[in-house]
């Protein structure tokens, strides 16, 4: 018989461990990120690819996912709207993301407070999407 996972587990196991790698990317490679950020805000075509491959993505986990009751839905369904509107901001005004990116990256503490965050909801998120359903 085959199993059928409900929205929220489905979704958190994608943007679960996502969330956890990027942030500890963030946060162990934080002395490289000035210099990938300005790579990336140097190839327009890059920038506006990533941002179509975000709303893509964005899009599609929002036909899956769009429910605001429990922490762990809330948490997924705001997660996944930010990602969709920077992909948005990437295509059509993506200055707004450089000049973010540039404030976050000039404070180290932010990066790491940022990353270590990014961290534990993933974390929280990939245990919601695996942990043993009820019954």
């Amino acid at each position: 018989m085959a199993r059928v996972l409900d929205s929220t587990r489905l979704t958190a196991r994608i943007l679960g461990p996502f969330l956890a790698v990027a942030g500890a990317a963030a946060v162990l490679r934080r002395d490289d990120l000035l210099a990938l950020i300005e790579g990336f805000q140097g190839d327009p075509a890059l920038t506006f690819v990533t941002g179509m491959l975000l709303v893509l993505s964005g899009l599609a986990l929002m036909a899956v996912h769009q429910r605001w009751r429990t922490p762990a839905e809330i948490a997924l369904s705001l997660t996944i709207w930010l990602l969709t509107l920077r992909g948005a901001f990437l295509i059509f005004a993506p200055s707004v993301i450089f000049d973010l990116a540039d404030n976050v990256i000039a404070s180290t503490p932010l990066v790491v407070a940022l990353g270590l965050a990014a961290v534990g909801v993933g974390v929280w998120l990939t245990l919601v999407g695996y942990r043993r359903a009820a019954g």
